[in-house]
């Protein structure tokens, strides 16, 4: 009997082990049970002379079994009948009396299997485990800080957009953390959902086969894991680049690699066909080329952006066969800066051609505009316009730096300025790791040993004022300021913010070098704008901008790449003495014809002065070309030029 009984039981158990169908249908067997048991009734006086005179007996149908089903079945389902049953014989009263009492509990158990139910599709709802079923959506895998600031720029690009988001944070978690964000994304649908993003089923379940495009971002991690995201996305890329269930062919895809040196294992893993952004090597980047030419930040961010001027590539018919020079005078709104052209099953392109390169039939423009509507007449004539200035501009020379804090970048961002160094240079850090600590992780990070530039290491805090002053903060030709992770501490920002005031507070009595600041948190970026930093860079931001920029046109990362670069092509902020005289009226196209003298494309000027109604001083990319200026000495000329080194 016990064998029994515990057989009877598992198989019990397993039913409802089935979900909720095992459950109702289990509820459904013991109902019809129990209505079964109130055919009794019929043969204890149900139908007899004195129960039929009750309100709730009658024999309306066959006085017999149907009968006796209907009464059964009503008291099971409404125990509220029992109370018509009175005057009926005292054995159909105990049987009406027990179908009721077992009928509240059926309706007790429905109700708790209803609210169960309810509860369990919440929560399902809550995990985000539903299937997406969206066309031409945007595809956001992973999770960080730069989630919201892509959210951000696909808001400010325009138009209506679904973006839907899987991550490993459970959706709650990442409410939470968007709500943060203060600007309200009202032109975007945003579905959430939770899951691995390395399984294809994952991947299926939230439309990668109909995404109109796709981002991989990077995850979050500890310091002491710089790098182990790169994992999970490079497993990513894996099943991405190997998937051939696109309902309508591949979209765009881009993935962003944290560090430089798993940029080619990537690569490896996309099969060499998705562009990859690599954190690392843009924070370092931009922090130089910051370091280098002081107010380019402005620069550059703007590029990268969806506000003001960045940059498109499109066809124009009416350039072929004509110079670069040429062409770039028939556009009122837009400055051409280079040309792309097919190459097998991806888009070429190159920056700068000299001013009397052909454009051939098959090649498309790369456009500086607000826009990719442009006013495009070959009927403009080409100003006449003459001016000797310098031929030479030299290039910045750093050959002291202080640098303050240390983060997983801190490799990438030495190599990067001892790519640009012209001789000996020496950069001095400032962190909490003993030495001996510092140079061991140099030794595992650095790709390769400096040769320009030579590091000298002090261990202390940047927030301590007689640190500060004993380094002499003022003896170096620039101070670059990191996003600090070598105290520990939650918020690196608060430490660089600290680290700007005791700077600002001895600029009081010295002469201070030109500052560049990083921090993580663009809503900190009004703080450091009180302070004497020159240069504010936001880097989740700038890697955030790539990343949605080049979601949408994939040509765009090797011209990112080129711009940024040692040695290639850069944005330069030159003295207006090289193209026209301080002073004197001159107009943008003007200036424009001047800088193809010496084989540089005019992008805009930056005013550091400015007369009365005229300009304010600021940034001005891409101006009309017949605006005018009275520019003075301090305002320089932002052009696209040949890097060169003394």
């Amino acid at each position: 009997m016990g064998r029994l009984f515990g057989i009877l039981r598992y198989r019990f158990n397993r039913l409802l082990s089935r979900g909720t169908g095992g459950q109702y249908l289990l509820l459904a067997v013991f109902a019809a049970l129990i209505v079964v048991f109130g055919l009794t009734a019929g043969l204890v006086g149900l139908f007899s002379q004195g129960a039929l005179e009750a309100e709730g007996i009658a024999d309306d149908i066959d006085g017999g079994v149907l009968d006796s089903a209907w009464w059964s079945l009503k008291h099971v389902i409404d125990p509220g009948a029992f109370a018509e049953d009175y005057g009926a014989p005292w054995p159909v009263l105990a049987i009406s009396l027990l179908l009721s009492i077992t009928g509240l509990g059926i309706l007790g158990v429905l109700i708790a299997f209803i609210t169960s139910s309810v509860q369990r599709g919440l929560e399902v709802a809550r995990k985000g485990n539903l299937p997406v079923v969206e066309e031409g959506h945007i595809l956001l895998l992973g999770w960080s800080q730069k989630v919201a600031a892509i959210l951000d720029f696909l808001h400010r690009s325009g138009g209506r957009r679904t973006v839907v988001l899987l991550s490993p944070r459970e959706i709650g978690a990442v409410q939470d953390a968007l709500k943060l964000h203060l600007t309200p994304w009202p032109n975007l649908d945003i579905v959430l959902r939770a899951g691995a993003t390395n399984s294809l089923a994952e991947l299926e379940r939230v439309g990668l086969a109909t995404a109109g495009s796709v981002i991989l971002v990077a995850g979050e991690t500890e310091s002491s894991g710089a790098g182990e995201s790169d994992i999970e996305t490079i497993k990513t890329l894996m099943l991405i680049s190997g998937y051939d269930g696109w309902a309508d062919g591949r979209p765009t895809i881009v993935g962003e690699i944290t560090q430089k040196r798993n940029v080619e294992i990537a690569n490896i893993a996309a099969s060499r066909r998705l562009p990859l952004v690599s954190t690392s090597e843009i924070v370092s980047k931009i922090i130089v080329q910051a370091a280098r030419q002081p107010g380019i930040s402005s620069v550059y961010g703007e590029i990268f952006s969806f506000e003001g001027n960045t940059v498109f590539v499109r066809e124009c018919p009416g350039a072929a066969g004509h110079d670069f020079a040429d062409v770039a005078h028939w556009y009122a709104d837009a400055i051409p800066i280079g040309i792309a052209w097919q190459e097998g099953n991806r888009m070429a392109a190159a920056l700068n051609p000299e001013p009397d390169y052909e454009i051939a039939e098959d090649e498309k423009l790369i456009l500086l505009s607000a826009g990719d509507r442009v006013d495009f007449d070959a009927s403009r004539v080409t100003p006449d316009w003459v001016f000797s200035g310098d031929e030479v501009k030299e290039t910045p020379r750093l050959d002291r730096l202080l640098i303050l804090g240390w983060n997983d970048n801190i490799d990438e961002i030495l190599s990067e300025l001892d790519a640009h160094m012209a001789g000996d240079a020496v950069a001095t850090v400032l962190a909490a790791f003993d030495e001996e600590a510092a140079r061991d992780i140099l030794d595992a990070s650095l790709p390769q040993d400096l040769k320009n530039l030579r590091l000298d290491y002090r261990q202390g805090s940047s927030i301590n004022r007689r640190t500060l002053e004993s380094l002499s903060p003022a003896s170096y030709d620039v101070i670059i300021t990191l996003a600090d992770h070598s105290h520990g501490e939650d918020d690196p920002d608060a430490r660089t913010i600290m680290s700007l005031l005791l700077l600002t507070d001895i600029a009081r009595s010295v002469e201070m070098p030109h500052v560049v600041a990083e921090i993580y948190d663009g809503s900190n970026a009004p703080l450091v704008d009180t302070t004497l930093a020159g240069d504010v860079i936001v880097t989740p931001e700038m890697v955030s901008l790539q990343l949605a920029q080049i979601s949408r046109h994939p040509v765009l990362g090797s011209i990112y790449y080129e711009l940024l670069s040692a040695g290639g092509i850069e944005c330069r902020l030159q003295p207006l003495s090289r193209y026209a005289s301080p002073g004197r009226p001159v107009s943008f196209a003007e200036l424009t014809v001047a800088a193809q003298r010496f084989n540089e494309v005019a992008l805009g000027v930056r005013r550091n002065t400015a007369k009365k109604d005229e300009h304010a001083p600021g940034l001005y990319l891409n101006p009309a070309k017949d605006s005018r200026w009275v520019l003075e000495e301090k305002d320089s000329v932002v052009v696209l030029a040949q890097q060169l080194y003394e």
